[in-house]
């Protein structure tokens, strides 16, 4: 049977998608990909064409985000629980 606490003697492991150098390369590629797609929505804007296509940009501007809003706010709680210690 699992034990419900980590043990006193040893320090949690943080598994490797969620230490701070991953997140912040994932924010790096999040803003690469919202200055993507802000260009994108732009090349639609100007050519009437695309225009009924503006959905895909917009969807990953926002995808985008909300990832990285996510992360920045899982990386700051991280370090308000490191600085209360």
């Amino acid at each position: 049977m699992p034990r419900e606490k980590p043990p006193v003697f040893r320090r949690a492991i943080i598994p490797w998608y969620d230490s701070s150098r991953v997140c912040w390369i994932v924010v790096g590629f999040m803003l690469l990909t919202a200055i993507f797609s802000t260009a994108g929505l732009f090349a639609a804007l100007e050519e009437p064409d695309y225009q009924r296509h503006i959905w895909l940009p917009i969807l990953l501007l926002l995808l985008s985000t909300g990832i990285t809003i996510s992360t920045l706010i899982r990386m700051f709680r991280r370090y308000i629980e490191r600085i209360s210690r």
